[in-house]
């Protein structure tokens, strides 16, 4: 059994077996996902994201979107990633090396920085609320999905192309937000 949680590679081990999942049910569908988007902060979702990429043999786009973590930061960042990497894949028996270039983190979109909520993450919350009854928080994936409508809207995808979005979870931050998300 592979432990889930946390940010080390311990924790990152859940999302080898998403990709698993993932994998699994685009191959019983018959559909391949050209391009995965999904928050990215303490490292944990995109490590585990990439080497279970790997270790399936996803063959698509990885987008993890900064949360928190600026351009100025991005080579301190993704050596983080690729250490995070490396013990996920040491603790499964994965025998793979990473490094920092294994890694595509979008860097345009941390906004007033992290837990500031602005127009992104508001629009992304109460379009995906309203459309799709789908809730969004208003730190991580509300921040990723908004930079996923940007991109969409500066066409960084064809229309052919299959786009999947990771919801991460969140939603108790809501609560904590609630005067914040007040659509005027």
């Amino acid at each position: 059994m592979i432990p889930v949680g946390g940010s080390n590679g311990v924790g990152a081990t859940g999302y080898v077996l998403a990709m698993t999942e993932l994998a699994q049910q685009s191959d019983g569908i018959n559909r391949r996902v050209e391009h995965l988007v999904f928050a990215s902060s303490s490292g944990g979702t995109q490590a585990g994201i990439v080497v279970g990429a790997k270790a399936t043999g996803f063959r698509g786009k990885l987008h993890g979107v900064s949360i928190d973590w600026g351009e100025s930061d991005a080579a301190t960042y993704e050596r983080e990633l690729a250490d995070i990497a490396n013990e996920t894949a040491k603790y499964i028996g994965f025998d793979a090396q990473f490094m920092a270039g294994d890694f595509n983190v979008v860097y345009d979109y941390i906004g007033g920085g992290y837990g500031v909520v602005g127009d992104l993450e508001r629009e992304a919350i109460g379009l995906l609320a309203s459309r799709e009854g789908i809730v969004l928080d208003p730190v991580y994936t509300g921040r990723a999905m908004g930079a996923l409508l940007d991109l969409i809207r500066k066409k960084v995808f064809r229309s052919d192309e299959t786009v999947l979005f990771w919801h991460t979870g969140g939603a108790p931050a809501l609560f904590a937000y609630a005067k914040d998300l007040i659509l005027h």
